[in-house]
C-alpha cells in the first residue's frame, strides 16, 4: 500500500475548510447534513453554508448554520435570522473564530433562536460544541473522517465544473443534476413537492454515469444509454479510474439518498398515512395530495415498508453515514462488530441495522439487490459507490480497528482472499485523488 498520506490542518483555514470542520462536528454527532445550498427567489441569490436535521428528537429538528472565519458583524447575524424566518427554521447557529469586540452577540441573538459560538481554540472545539448542546460524539475520530469525506465531495463537484468548462456534455449534465439535487429541491414548500422534483430529476438522468463514459470513449453523450459496452465505464468500475465518472455515481446515489430523506420527512409529517385523494366537505369535492399520489409505485411500496419500521426516522442519517463515512460497505467476517458500530453512530438498535440496510432495495429495487460481494472478498458493498468513497470507508476501518499507526491492514486477518487488496486499492485511490485535486 502507498505510504502517501493526506493530512488535515489542526486549525482549518477560513472558507471551505472551516465550513467542512463545522459540518463534520454535526455529522459526527449524528445529524443529517446538507451543505452549500444556493437558492434564488427569484432574482436574489443566497447561499446557505450548512443545514442540519436532528432525527433524535420527536419528529425532526432543523438548524441553519453559518460559518465565518473573520470579518463578521451584526448585519451577518440578522441576515441569518432572516433566512431562518423565511425558511421556517426555528434554530440557528453562527460559528466564528474570533469575537471582534462583539462578545455580547450571544446574549443579544439567543432570544431570536440564533446561537453565536466562537472557536478561538480548536483543541477545545468538540468539547465546546457539546457543552453548547449541539450534540455528543460516539467517537471523536469521526470528526476527521467527515472532514476527509467532505473534501472528496467538494473536489468531485469542482472536477465536474472543470470538465464542463472543457466542453464535456456529460459533465455539463452532471453539473445541472447536482444543482437540482443539492439546491433545487431544498426550497420546496412541502416534502411531497420535494419528492416530485427529485423523482423528475432522477428520471432525467437514469444512466448519467454510463452516458458520460460513452462520451469519454468517443461516442456522443446519452444519459438514457442502455449499452453496457464501455471501456471507460469498466475502468471506473473495476479499477477506480476516471474520477469524473466516480463523481457521477456519487450524484446518482446522492439523488437516492435525497429521496429517502424526503420519504422520512413525509412519513413524519403524515404519521397516519397519505391524505385521501378526494374529500367531500358537504358542498364541494376537494382534491388533495395529488403530487404525492402521482409518485411512482415503487415509492409507495417503499413508504408502506418504511412506516412499519420502528426507527425509520433515522434511516436517512444512517444511509448518509453508510455511503460517505463507511464507504458503502461492511465486512462480512466482522458483521457483528460493524453493525454494533453502525448502531452506536446512527442511534438505530443493532438488531434493526439489517432492516435499515434494506432501504435502497425497498425504494429503488434492482435485479439482484443493491448489496454485492465482488468475488472472494469480505467487502459487502452497495453497488456503484465510488472507489474514492470506498477508500474513505477503508480508512475508517483502519482507524476503527486501531491500525492507523502501523498503516497495516493485514492485522485484520480477513477470512477471504482479496479483502486486503480490495481495501488497500481503495485507500490508495482516495489518497491519490485528494492529493491530485488539491
Amino acid at each position: 500500500m502507498s505510504k502517501k498520506v493526506v493530512e488535515l490542518p489542526d486549525i482549518p483555514a477560513a472558507g471551505e475548510e472551516l465550513e467542512d470542520y463545522v459540518a463534520a462536528l454535526f455529522q459526527a454527532s449524528g445529524h443529517y447534513v446538507e451543505k452549500s445550498i444556493v437558492g434564488s427567489d427569484p432574482a436574489d441569490i443566497f447561499e446557505l453554508d450548512i443545514v442540519t436535521t436532528d432525527y433524535a428528537h420527536e419528529g425532526a429538528m432543523r438548524r441553519l448554520t453559518e460559518v465565518k472565519g473573520g470579518g463578521w458583524g451584526y448585519t451577518d447575524l440578522f441576515k441569518v435570522v432572516g433566512w431562518m424566518k423565511y425558511l421556517k427554521i426555528q434554530h440557528g447557529a453562527f460559528f466564528i473564530t474570533r469575537w471582534d469586540d462583539r462578545k455580547t452577540a450571544p446574549s443579544k441573538m439567543g432570544p431570536l433562536g440564533l446561537d453565536v459560538v466562537c472557536f478561538d481554540d480548536f483543541r477545545a472545539a468538540p468539547e465546546e460544541f457539546t457543552e453548547k448542546g449541539f450534540g455528543t460524539f460516539a467517537a471523536q475520530e469521526l470528526i476527521e473522517l467527515w472532514r476527509h469525506s467532505y473534501g472528496v465531495e467538494r473536489r468531485f463537484v469542482k472536477l465536474l465544473h472543470k470538465q464542463a468548462k472543457k466542453g464535456d456534455e456529460g459533465a455539463k449534465a452532471a453539473k445541472a443534476y447536482h444543482r437540482q439535487i443539492n439546491n433545487g429541491t431544498f426550497l420546496a414548500r412541502a416534502p411531497e413537492e420535494s419528492l416530485a422534483l427529485l423523482y423528475e430529476a432522477y428520471g432525467e438522468h437514469p444512466k448519467l454515469t454510463r452516458g458520460y463514459a460513452h462520451e469519454l470513449d468517443g461516442v456522443a453523450f446519452d444519459p438514457q444509454s442502455e449499452s453496457p459496452d464501455s471501456a471507460s465505464y469498466r475502468a471506473m468500475l473495476f479499477e477506480g479510474k476516471y474520477p469524473e465518472l466516480q463523481a457521477c455515481t456519487y450524484l446518482e446515489h446522492r439523488a437516492r439518498l435525497s429521496i429517502l430523506k424526503a420519504a422520512v420527512d413525509y412519513a413524519l409529517a403524515h404519521p397516519d398515512g397519505a391524505p385521501e385523494l378526494i374529500l367531500e366537505d358537504g358542498k364541494n369535492w376537494i382534491f388533495q395530495g395529488l403530487t404525492y399520489h402521482a409518485l411512482p409505485a415503487t415509492f409507495h411500496r417503499g413508504m408502506t415498508w418504511l412506516r412499519e419500521q420502528p426507527n425509520f426516522s433515522r434511516y436517512a442519517t444512517f444511509w448518509q453515514q453508510l455511503l460517505w463515512g463507511w464507504g458503502g460497505f461492511y465486512l462480512d467476517d466482522r458483521e457483528e462488530q460493524e453493525f454494533e458500530w453502525m448502531s452506536r453512530y446512527s442511534g438505530i438498535p443493532v438488531e434493526e441495522v439489517p432492516l435499515a440496510l434494506e432501504a435502497f432495495d425497498r425504494f429503488f429495487p434492482i435485479p439482484g439487490g443493491w448489496f454485492i460481494n465482488a468475488g472472494p472478498t469480505d467487502v459487502r458493498m452497495v453497488k456503484m459507490v465510488p472507489w474514492i468513497f470506498q477508500g474513505i470507508g477503508a480508512h475508517h476501518r483502519r482507524v476503527q480497528y486501531g491500525l492507523n499507526e502501523q498503516l497495516n491492514l493485514s492485522a485484520l486477518n480477513p477470512s477471504s482472499q482479496y479483502t486486503l487488496s480490495d481495501l488497500s486499492k481503495r485507500i490508495n485511490c482516495a489518497v491519490d485523488f485528494l492529493l491530485e485535486q488539491r
